[in-house]
């Protein structure tokens, strides 16, 4: 697989707590937990859709979406995830968003993504019953 991974473009040093990153977290059974977290703009659209994109490459058991501690959700994250459904559903890697707080899902409510998506409330509820090493 690969190993932990952060993006924070056009940063040098820790990113401040609104900074937009990507973590991502494999566990031994296959399963890969990609976190969001922080603000997201239209100028991490890219380096979203590319780990997006290489967590679907690495054919994980299981992709689990943590949004838990994303600060806002808006068009750039909702079309980074509807396009790594579609990408995902092609390599048949099951896909799970967990913890998305209550903007996330009112955003996902009004487009009806949320009919479309497989949410649970938090990245324990998404993992296998028998996942080892259970939240990253």
């Amino acid at each position: 697989m690969f190993p932990s991974q952060e993006s924070r473009p056009g940063s040098t040093g820790p990113p401040p707590a609104d900074r937009f990153r990507v973590t991502t977290t494999p566990l031994p059974d296959r399963t890969v937990v990609l976190r969001l977290s922080g603000e997201a703009t239209p100028d991490h659209r890219k380096p979203l859709r590319d780990a997006l994109r290489t967590a679907v490459r690495e054919d994980p058991a299981l992709l689990v979406i943590d949004l838990s501690t994303i600060g806002f959700c808006d068009a750039t994250i909702l079309n980074a995830l509807l396009e790594t459904r579609l990408i995902a559903h092609t390599a048949e890697v099951p896909l799970v968003l967990a913890g998305p707080p209550a903007q996330a899902r009112r955003l996902l409510k009004l487009t009806g993504t949320d009919a479309l998506l497989d949410l649970r409330p938090s990245v324990d509820a998404a993992l296998p019953p028998d996942a080892a090493g259970r939240t990253p």
